[in-house]
């Protein structure tokens, strides 16, 4: 794992409880399926934000790109 990309995973992480939260705030049940549901769309929403977010400091030039990293 790069150190370099380990504030971008926190920040997903991060992003994904907050989002998670919020749409179970905003949605007022609290059922436990769709807790559940809402959960399984937190991370794939935490996901595709980190996956978005890599690429774009990648083609900014603020993070090495995969062919240029140590393996």
């Amino acid at each position: 794992m790069s150190r370099a990309l380990l504030p971008l995973k926190a920040g997903a992480i991060v992003f994904t409880l907050l989002w998670t939260a919020w749409m179970m705030w905003w949605s007022g049940s609290f059922s436990s399926a769709n807790m559940i549901i809402l959960a399984l769309c937190g991370a794939a929403v935490g996901y595709l934000w980190y996956r978005a977010i890599r690429w774009q400091f990648e083609r900014m030039g603020m993070l090495p790109r995969d062919e240029d990293r140590p393996k």
